[in-house]
């Protein structure tokens, strides 16, 4: 899960403000407008749905991505892909958990 904040035209109170951004692996889970409070959310089912799409291509790409750092930073690659396994479940474990909340 990802926070981030940038400005938006809020649908509740029409104010131009900054709004926090949810995003679980790359998909967006809700925003909420810090000017009022309102929250902005996918349906559970829907963005469930497309989060294990997402997840699925993410799985199938990911030989790839891997060679493709390989060749091109060996070095980096080598030394932060024994903490990046080692990241990958609790990360998958985060983002389920948060799609999970409501």
């Amino acid at each position: 899960m990802n926070r981030s904040t940038t400005v938006l035209t809020c649908v509740a109170c029409g104010q131009e403000s900054p709004h926090e951004l949810v995003v679980v692996g790359r998909l967006l889970h809700s925003t909420r407008c810090t000017a009022c409070g309102h929250v902005v959310r996918h349906e559970q089912r829907d963005l469930m749905a497309t989060y294990l799409r997402d997840l699925e291509h993410r799985l199938l790409t990911k030989p790839q991505r891997l060679v493709r750092r390989a060749l091109t930073e060996p070095a980096t690659f080598l030394l932060t892909l024994p903490g990046a396994v080692l990241r990958q479940p609790g990360k998958l474990l985060e983002e389920l958990r948060t799609l999970a909340r409501r």
